[in-house]
């Protein structure tokens, strides 16, 4: 069939990330929230560490270029100024994946906090019913980040899952949410990039629709980061219990 004029089609476009001039990475993704989508890679890649270092960003057609503050010393791991990157809508370059895999270097969560499944099954909720793109164009990914602090959330929709979760985290960063107190809730595949994401940013609950791999279980591991996949219709595999408990109902004798 053909498409109508009633039909969403989803927009693919290209952005460049340069930081104090310097090429950073080029992504395919969806237009909209370009300043948070660089921000939220330079964290999530641990290139700086808060968006309190950042002094100016400017976005203008495809190209997105970053300063920080000049005491600031952004901090690339070990490989990664010797690799251009680019991400497609897939994942993250094979390149930066053959680095991921060795989990060298990655942060590991200390903080504890604990959610109980009632709020948990009622926060993944949140995704579904926000994910207006998905509903009408069936191709973009969504992510939801959770304050369990504050009880509240940003989301935001992408081509690519991974440039939704920066985006999300993006978005928290201006808006100077606690990240340690958060839930990452994703809609793709708990992938190596995707579990490295939440252990760079002190983020402690990640939960998916989709599953793991077992590099994604490794990460968790060694960050203890919870993580939670398939999780539908009241079912979920929890296939890392870290640093965020689940508060499981009592049983009545």
């Amino acid at each position: 069939d053909s498409i109508s004029e009633d039909d969403f089609v989803a927009i693919e476009t290209a952005l460049e990330v340069r930081l104090n001039k310097e090429f950073i990475a080029a992504f395919v993704c969806s237009p909209g929230l370009e300043k948070e989508l660089s921000i939220g890679y330079l964290l999530s890649t641990g290139i700086i560490k808060s968006y309190a270092e950042v002094s100016e960003v400017r976005c203008s057609g495809h190209r997105c270029s970053i300063k920080v503050k000049e005491e600031v010393v952004p901090q690339p791991r070990k490989g990664f100024s010797q690799i251009r990157r680019f991400i497609g809508t897939e994942c993250s370059a094979p390149e930066v994946l053959r680095e991921l895999r060795t989990a060298e270097g990655l942060p590991t969560i200390s903080k504890r906090i604990e959610i109980g499944l009632n709020k948990l099954y009622e926060t993944t909720g949140l995704l579904r019913d926000a994910q207006v793109g998905r509903k009408q164009t069936g191709a973009l990914h969504g992510a939801l980040l959770y304050s369990l602090s504050e009880e509240k959330y940003v989301m935001a929709e992408d081509l690519g899952r991974h440039n939704a979760v920066d985006k999300t985290i993006g978005l928290a960063a201006q808006e100077n949410i606690d990240l340690t107190e958060c839930m990452m809730i994703s809609s793709g595949r708990l992938t190596a990039d995707i579990v490295s994401k939440c252990a760079w940013t002190s983020i402690p609950l990640l939960v998916s629709f989709a599953v793991s791999t077992d590099a994604g279980v490794k990460f968790a591991q060694k960050a203890n980061i919870t993580l939670i996949g398939a999780f539908k219709g009241g079912r979920m595999r929890v296939y890392n219990e870290g640093a965020c408990s689940l508060i499981r109902p009592a049983i009545s004798s």
